[in-house]
């Protein structure tokens, strides 16, 4: 992995800015930083401030595995595109696709208040229902391995089998065949008429973007993480305004910036 603000790195964020780009940035861990009380989450000041710049600037979006409506209110208008629940809540998704991922996930959650219900509280486990989406939480448990792998156990009785993606103390629960972030970020991108994303992240949930073999121009992991399929990382969240505002400068210097 190259570091962002190497030499090579810097080079990399320039030439976006000649190039007809959505910039796409995870919310929780990325923007605002990872809190235990998920209900306070929001983007700083002095992120919200370049993030809005570059936002009026280039096409902007946020793609968050929170509910849309959970999502908006703490990007307080700063990009005029959001995507939520893994990609599923989408400018470009369709109304038979989000029908049939809310059946089925209310259908989830009469096995996960029955049965899986004694089971959950023993290990601790928190339930998210978002509608299309659940995510179970379990940050704080003595034994995250254990309730992981116990977790696993449970959900792989629901029917239809789930797809599940592993957040960071978290095991998130999509509608089968559900894509994720990444095919979402691409349909945005062909949506905007863009030819290439940038997009940065910090953990499982955003390797569907890292991953993609079309249109990725520059994946950023927030975080060095070998495995990761990122070509590029940034040390901690703190260094996310600094990608912000060195991307609007240097769209400011561009004689034709590419807004969407």
């Amino acid at each position: 992995m190259t570091y962002v603000f190497s030499e090579e790195g810097r080079r990399a964020l320039h030439a976006l800015t000649e190039k007809p780009v959505l910039y796409a940035f995870d919310f929780d861990g990325t923007l605002a930083p990872i809190s235990a009380d998920r209900d306070s989450v929001k983007i700083s000041p002095s992120v919200h401030e370049p993030l809005q710049e570059l936002g009026t600037r280039a096409a902007c979006a946020v793609i968050s595995g929170r509910a849309l409506a959970d999502l908006a209110p703490r990007v307080d208008r700063a990009v005029p595109h959001l995507i939520g629940n893994h990609g599923l809540e989408s400018p470009c998704t369709t109304p038979e696709a989000l029908l049939s991922a809310e059946y089925v996930c209310a259908e989830w959650m009469k096995r996960v208040n029955t049965d899986f219900a004694e089971p959950l509280k023993h290990y601790g486990v928190e339930v998210e229902q978002k509608r299309y989406t659940l995510t179970f939480h379990y940050r704080g448990v003595s034994k995250p391995g254990k309730v992981r792998t116990a977790l696993v156990l449970l959900l792989d009785q629901l029917t239809p089998a789930p797809r599940l993606i592993f957040g960071k103390a978290s095991v998130n629960v999509l509608y089968p065949g559900q894509e994720g972030k990444g095919q979402a970020a691409l349909a945005l991108m062909k949506h905007l008429r863009k030819t290439h994303l940038f997009f940065i992240g910090d953990d499982d949930t955003d390797e569907d973007v890292f991953e993609l073999s079309e249109g990725l121009a520059m994946g950023v992991r927030v975080g060095r993480h070998e495995k990761s399929r990122a070509r590029y990382f940034i040390n901690h969240q703190g260094e996310v305004e600094e990608v912000l505002r060195f991307l609007a400068h240097g769209l400011v210097r561009t004689p034709e910036s590419h807004v969407s």
